[in-house]
């Protein structure tokens, strides 16, 4: 399906870095739903450490404690079961409770 339109008007609105596809994909953990030709199959990683990673159930982001989320004031190495409870998905918005644990 392709859209057409026109842009009437634009603006600036942050300085701060766009989601492009690439940030959404390699930097944020977004995954394509098992439908989309784009889908690629997780690979199973070695459990270097002994955190658990949990996806979003809405968006697919991966939290991962080895990362935490800087933009969110999370810093690398918190557990997701230490994160705040007003933490959102950095890429959705969803609550915590709308994520469950990588296996």
């Amino acid at each position: 399906m392709v859209y057409i339109g026109e842009i009437v008007h634009a603006e600036v609105v942050d300085e701060k870095e766009p989601m492009t596809y690439a940030y959404y994909h390699e930097i944020r953990g977004g995954k394509s739903p098992k439908t989309a030709p784009t889908y690629v199959e997780e690979r199973k990683e070695n459990k270097d450490s002994g955190k658990k990673k949990y996806r979003c159930k809405v968006c697919g982001y991966i939290y991962d404690p080895k990362n935490g989320d800087p933009d969110s004031g999370v810093a690398p190495g918190t557990p997701f079961e230490e994160l705040p409870d007003n933490w959102v998905c950095p890429v959705c918005g969803v609550g915590k409770d709308k994520f469950e644990e990588v296996r």
